[in-house]
């Protein structure tokens, strides 16, 4: 399930040429550490969208954002 979530976070950012790069936190328990403070939530599982240092929101958050034609102000970026 991660796994197809995180392909469709790509697919749609491809798809509007937003610029993004991929953390794999899978190997490195301090990259899981980072990503869950951001998150701000202890039990938090990828894919978790941040923008620099600012928590965007986890997968629900992104697609209900794609939905809603409000993605860039999801992402941080409007």
């Amino acid at each position: 399930q991660i796994k197809s979530q995180q392909s469709e976070v790509t697919r749609i950012l491809d798809g509007k040429n937003i610029k993004y790069e991929l953390v794999d936190i899978s190997q490195d328990y301090a990259l899981r550490e980072e990503m869950r403070a951001k998150a701000g939530n202890p039990k938090a599982i990828p894919p978790q969208i941040v923008n620099g240092d600012q928590y965007c929101g986890d997968y629900e958050l992104f697609v209900e954002a794609v939905e809603q034609n409000t993605l860039r102000e999801f992402l941080k970026l409007a």
